[in-house]
């Protein structure tokens, strides 16, 4: 009993941990750097990822979230915009709907602007792949240009067709 105990503490514990931000004190510097950027951001929070600082903030006229990435020296990299389907360009939207159809679930879509590169147009979506249900995440230029596209198989497939 006691090793159930203990088990299950540990697994909350590692839950508790793993969801916990990395919270980062972004220098003034780079603080000054992202208000002059952002200046109608609210709700800002600072944190470290991936060896980036980051600032995850609101701002008027878009729904979700926003995360403007920096070098730890206070370089920008690039913003990334939780946006809505019908926000996307018309060519994105077509690009997709001609290869996915139009009555695949989108399930997210993000506009990334890049120092020094052209803003591109992600999507996450659901599609079945072989009667798998899958997550598909698509690449786009703003001019419908697919870049890349990568597929998740989900992990609980299960194999009841193969039992009988």
């Amino acid at each position: 009993m006691r090793g159930l105990i203990f088990v299950l503490s540990a697994v909350v514990a590692a839950t508790f941990f793993v969801g916990c931000n990395d919270n980062f004190d972004a220098p003034q510097s780079m603080r000054n750097s992202f208000e002059a950027q952002y200046p109608k951001a609210k709700n800002i929070e600072w944190e470290k990822k991936h060896g980036h600082a980051v600032a995850e903030f609101h701002l008027p006229g878009i729904k979700g979230e926003c995360e403007a990435w920096y070098t730890l020296d206070g370089k920008w990299i690039m913003t990334e915009f939780d946006i809505v389907y019908s926000d996307l360009p018309a060519a994105v939207r077509n690009s997709f709907e001609t290869e996915y159809g139009i009555d695949t679930p989108v399930d997210d879509v993000k506009r990334v602007e890049r120092y020094n590169a052209k803003t591109i147009y992600l999507i996450e979506a659901t599609i079945v792949i072989n009667g798998i249900l899958s997550d598909i995440y698509i690449e786009y230029l703003e001019d419908g240009t697919l870049l890349r596209s990568a597929v998740e198989v989900d992990a609980d497939y299960f194999y009841g067709d193969y039992l009988w």
